[in-house]
């Protein structure tokens, strides 16, 4: 049965497939078959649209859905100089302090954060590490968590397997081998990393600083507030960052909590 479950996993994990599933979400016509989809979808993973834009009917495709923004009317992103901000909705999967090159994937499975990021860093200072995962029910853009500057980043990785809690339980080194935007940023007084994890059926990742990605570190320099959009999953995916313990006073949630985008994810340290 493992062998099944993981053989599985291998043939659906290769990203072709979610390619052509991107554009199958894509497409806008028959109208009235898209529609059905946007429905059954909504009402399968009990949807609520109140903090959305628009109504069910004003989508004209299943990717045009996933990627819905939020009504910032009914639910404004607040600023908070002393938090750093979840980037997303999601479940915090993973939140744990590290001082070596190990982080937990699941219950008896880790990876190398060095691999994760694709760089050597100074683990015995420490760090704090958040993984949040997206279901295909939650809001699929994710936002800058706290006034910074896009430094570098990188794409790497180039398998797809789904990011639930059959993938991870069933696949070693997951978010390693996943295909997924590495980005490090300079905040004022500390350096943090936010790598944006892709997934089975995911469409594809879409981050608004660039159309193009490399496989090498690309130098970057892109101011951001805290809050601003700065990217979206085509579906249900992960998010995780890595910040220096000594920029975070406390953590703000905790793990297995549901958070939301624009909420304490750390209280930051007080220069």
């Amino acid at each position: 049965m493992k062998f099944l479950k993981k053989l599985f996993l291998f043939i659906i994990s290769f990203p072709f497939l979610s390619r052509i599933w991107g554009k199958i979400t894509k497409l806008e016509f028959p109208a009235v078959l898209i529609r059905k989809a946007i429905r059954i979808y909504a009402s399968h993973y009990e949807i609520d649209m109140k903090n959305f834009e628009g109504n069910l009917v004003d989508y004209d495709s299943l990717c045009a859905f996933f990627t819905r923004k939020i009504d910032t009317y009914v639910r404004p992103l607040k600023n908070d100089e002393n938090a750093f901000l979840s980037p997303c909705d999601g479940v915090v999967s993973v939140l744990e302090n590290i001082h070596a090159d190990v982080a937990t994937q699941v219950k008896g499975k880790t990876y190398l954060v060095s691999e994760l990021v694709k760089k050597e860093l100074p683990f015995e200072k420490g760090f704090w590490l958040a993984t949040i995962y997206l279901s295909p029910r939650d809001y699929h853009r994710f936002h800058v968590p706290v006034d910074s500057t896009l430094s570098a980043h990188i794409h790497t990785g180039w398998r797809l397997f789904p990011v639930n809690s059959f993938g991870l339980n069933n696949i070693d080194r997951l978010f390693i081998r996943n295909e997924r935007v590495v980005t490090k940023f300079k905040a004022e007084n500390f350096t943090y990393f936010y790598i944006a994890v892709g997934a089975t059926f995911v469409g594809s990742i879409k981050m608004n600083f660039t159309e193009k990605f490399s496989d090498e570190w690309v130098r970057n320099d892109k101011e951001y507030s805290q809050n601003d959009e700065f990217g979206m999953f085509e579906m249900g995916s992960t998010i995780v960052l890595l910040i220096p313990e000594e920029a975070v006073e406390k953590p703000a949630v905790a793990e297995g909590e549901k958070v939301r985008a624009g909420e304490p994810l750390f209280v930051l340290r007080k220069s």
